[in-house]
């Protein structure tokens, strides 16, 4: 009985304080212009078949933020691709002033190299930074990333949820997991920045002052990290005092496509694991507390099959449930789908697995 009271108690203290379930931890705004100017930098590696929807989604959203008074410029760069990215690229600039191009030759496999150049090619006081294969959810979204710059936040972070292609099934297993693995990782995010300690940020999403990448020195203290262009800097940056701001409204987010394959998949969150290595231990601790509940319920369950032990994992169950649902509808996502966390223990097998396969072959390069 005692493993299930104390792991029990884990889990509501873990979703009283670290669930991101009180919509007052995030920002609003009124979206109103800025005179703070804003470089929107995208990198893209064989891109060629995002390149349309991209311009076509980002270009909204920009001509708002210039209809409304803020500076805004788009870089592209073209790192190394193999493909007709540049020419796609290219043709887009040539008939949209607000976007320019630049070609990168790939020497490292980050996508670091990339937005590294990227900002220094730039000269906007506010960097947003996204991906190719995103798009923002709402034509308010340049504005609402830099709203607050320099006097409310240093860094914010927004979130970027995935979507399926037109031709795919919303409900199969893999989007589904894929689902639920994305919104459970905006979760912990938004929950760490609630309580005071960031650690995780979005690189498909995530805005941050010039004086501040400066501040950091950029990307020099882990160039050589596969991953951790966001997650790393972002712990460097509070290291050195960033002020940082999330983000969870829809107008504030974009869409992200997500690989398309179990194999694509694992290969992602194998590349996603060469950043976590180097988290410091006081993070690692922190993020191991959870299954160290669930660990506690269940050994209580086995070793004492009583009602008390059976009551206190139903109770963990509901109000972990229940504050997944509150953070859902915190980001307009449907709070019915807090249904989807009881799939949990199979995105965890397939987390550890992915790890697992880190650990004994080479970590695979953006793209």
């Amino acid at each position: 009985m005692v493993l299930s009271l104390l792991g029990a108690g884990i889990q509501c203290l873990w979703a009283w304080n670290r669930d991101a379930w009180d919509a007052r931890g995030s920002a609003t705004t009124n979206a109103s212009p800025r005179t703070t100017s804003c470089s929107v930098i995208v990198c893209c590696h064989n891109e060629s078949k995002h390149i349309e929807r991209l311009h076509a989604r980002l270009s909204k959203a920009v001509s708002r933020a210039l209809g409304m008074g803020q500076l805004v410029e788009v870089l592209a760069v073209n790192h190394g691709s193999t493909d007709d990215t540049l020419q796609r690229l290219q043709h887009v600039a040539k008939d949209d002033p607000a976007w320019r191009v630049v070609d990168l030759e790939r020497t490292l496999s980050s996508k670091k190299e990339a937005l590294a150049f990227g900002v220094d090619q730039t000269q906007g006081q506010v960097l947003l930074l996204t991906d190719a294969d995103c798009i923002p959810v709402a034509e308010d979204w340049v504005l609402q990333m830099v709203q607050g710059a320099e006097e409310d936040w240093d860094v914010h972070v927004g979130l970027s949820l995935p979507y399926p292609s037109p031709s795919e099934e919303q409900s199969s297993w893999l989007r589904r997991l894929q689902r639920l693995e994305a919104r459970r990782v905006a979760q912990r995010a938004v929950g760490a920045i609630d309580a005071g300690q960031p650690y995780m940020a979005f690189g498909r999403n995530l805005a941050f002052t010039r004086e501040m990448w400066e501040r950091v020195g950029g990307f020099d203290n882990h160039r050589h990290v596969p991953s951790g262009d966001d997650d790393l800097w972002l712990q460097e940056a509070c290291a050195h005092g960033a002020r940082v701001q999330v983000s969870t409204h829809k107008e504030s987010q974009t869409k992200s496509t997500w690989p398309d394959s179990w194999r694509a998949w694992r290969l992602q969150k194998t590349r996603h694991f060469t950043a976590s290595a180097l988290y410091p231990w006081s993070v690692r601790i922190t993020l191991i507390i959870p299954g160290l509940g669930w660990l506690l319920l269940l050994a209580g369950v086995v070793h004492n099959p009583s009602v008390t032990s059976t009551a206190c994992l139903s109770l963990a169950l509901m109000m972990r449930s229940l504050t997944f649902g509150l953070f859902l509808r915190r980001s307009d996502q449907p709070a019915k789908d807090a249904w989807e966390l009881l799939l949990e223990p199979v995105t965890s097998v397939f987390r550890v697995w992915s790890w697992g396969r880190g650990q004994i072959s080479d970590s695979t390069p953006w793209k």
